[in-house]
């Protein structure tokens, strides 16, 4: 008997874990935005939602993986609008509150071709395992070609993975950026129909694949975890 309750207790953590980790909810997980030189302030619109009816402490995390030097980004949350400088702060949501979260990419000295990908991490402080990633990037429409980007529909699988991945929906990806979230280029692949990923000799952790395309233009940012 002792035994099968050990195995029912086993079984059933996997769900609690789940259970748990369902505090709040996001509406993406990746956010692609058009940058034009010519607007200083563009905007990445998230929306979250707390699912519970007790008030839940919401931490995000700001991590400006690649951004071209000279612009900066800034984050809105439910209650505050922080200066560039911030990168890390807190708010509460009320039970059952939904709010948006901004991330602003500011080019005040209208630089041509300015980028960026950023990644906003959102934890909830009474359950640190419950937390969400959110990757923005904000793309120069600077090409050679009139013709609109491709559809941000790309798929990594597995994920999280621990050796490499595969890309569905990628029949317009020509290039793949593997960024760590230093900012660092760790490695660059052209792509071929089926081709593997491998990630060997990368240390464990969170990368940003950026996904380039005929024009050399980012039209996905997405983020992988080696395990």
């Amino acid at each position: 008997m002792k035994h099968i309750a050990t195995c029912l207790v086993l079984f059933l953590l996997p769900a609690l874990a789940l259970f748990a980790q369902s505090t709040f909810r996001v509406s993406a997980t990746e956010v692609w935005k058009i940058a034009p030189h010519t607007e200083q302030d563009v905007e990445g619109h998230v929306e979250i939602t707390n699912r519970t009816s007790q008030i839940q402490r919401i931490r995000w995390t700001r991590t400006e993986v690649k951004i071209t030097p000279g612009c900066q980004s800034q984050v809105c949350d439910l209650n505050v609008c922080y200066t560039p400088f911030v990168s890390t702060q807190t708010f509460d949501m009320q039970p059952n509150q939904s709010g948006t979260i901004i991330m602003h990419f500011l080019n005040y000295d209208t630089i041509l071709g300015a980028e960026a990908v950023i990644r906003l991490k959102l934890n909830n402080e009474n359950q640190p395992a419950d937390s969400v990633v959110v990757t923005f990037l904000f793309t120069s429409p600077l090409s050679n070609t009139n013709n609109p980007l491709p559809p941000a529909v790309v798929k990594a699988y597995p994920n999280p993975t621990t050796d490499g991945f595969w890309l569905t929906n990628a029949d317009e990806v020509r290039a793949v950026r593997v960024l760590a979230l230093d900012g660092r280029e760790v490695a660059r692949f052209i792509p071929a129909p089926g081709q593997y990923y491998s990630l060997a000799g990368q240390p464990k952790g969170n990368y940003i694949l950026v996904l380039e395309d005929a024009q050399q233009r980012a039209f996905q940012a997405l983020e992988i975890v080696r395990r």
